[in-house]
């Protein structure tokens, strides 16, 4: 299984976690940097693992934290071969 693991510390913005996202899970150049997008990508990953350290920080500071996080457990309840722990 492929791990990946991101600290969403910095995540004050929507665009710098689709950043972080895209470039540490290698999504495709035209990827849409919005949640949709970020829904299609994670359900098209295989045997991945996808830790998320410091959600805590990203939740006090980012405004549409709800969002990822609702996108980050309908991807991984749609892909079985797709494992997304969030971490405080």
């Amino acid at each position: 299984m492929n791990r990946v693991q991101l600290s969403a510390a910095a995540w004050d913005t929507p665009e710098k976690a689709h950043a972080a996202l895209a470039d540490a899970l290698a999504f495709p150049d035209y990827y849409g940097h919005n949640l949709d997008a970020l829904h299609d990508c994670l359900t098209d990953l295989n045997d991945t693992q996808l830790v998320i350290t410091d959600c805590a920080a990203a939740s006090g500071q980012m405004e549409k934290w709800a969002g990822f996080l609702s996108v980050f457990f309908d991807s991984a309840s749609e892909n079985p071969g797709l494992d997304i722990r969030l971490m405080p």
